[in-house]
C-alpha cells in the first residue's frame, strides 16, 4: 500500500541523481521507505501523539510496533469496539500522514 502512495528520497536519488537522498523531516540520514514513515524523529512525534489519543478514546493500552500503527495488525487483545475505532482512526492518520 505505501510504496504506491509514496516515493521516499532515497528511491527519487536513484533516480534523479542531482536529488538528495536524505530525510525530508529530519535532514539527518538516508530517507528509507521505512525511516520516512516510522523511524524518523519527526515522524515518532506524529505516531506518538495519534497513539496517545488513541489511548485517551479507548481507555486501553495500544501497543506502539510499526505492524500496529502502519499495518493494523495488533498481536495485544483489544475490545472489538477498541480495534473498530482505532483501526479507522489509523487509517485517517496514514492517510493525513501521506500527504
Amino acid at each position: 500500500m505505501f510504496y504506491r502512495w509514496h516515493l521516499p528520497p532515497s528511491r527519487l536519488a536513484k533516480m534523479h541523481p542531482n536529488t538528495s537522498p536524505k530525510c525530508w523531516k529530519c535532514q539527518y540520514i538516508e530517507g528509507t521507505l521505512f525511516h520516512m514513515w516510522w523511524s524518523c524523529k519527526e515522524t515518532q512525534k506524529y505516531w506518538q501523539k495519534i497513539r496517545h489519543w488513541l489511548e485517551e478514546i479507548t481507555m486501553e493500552q495500544i501497543e506502539y510496533k510499526p505492524e500496529s500503527f502502519l499495518l493494523g495488525i495488533f498481536h495485544k487483545q483489544i475490545s472489538k469496539k477498541s480495534k473498530y475505532i482505532t483501526i479507522h482512526i489509523l487509517t485517517a492518520a496514514r492517510l493525513a500522514f501521506a500527504h
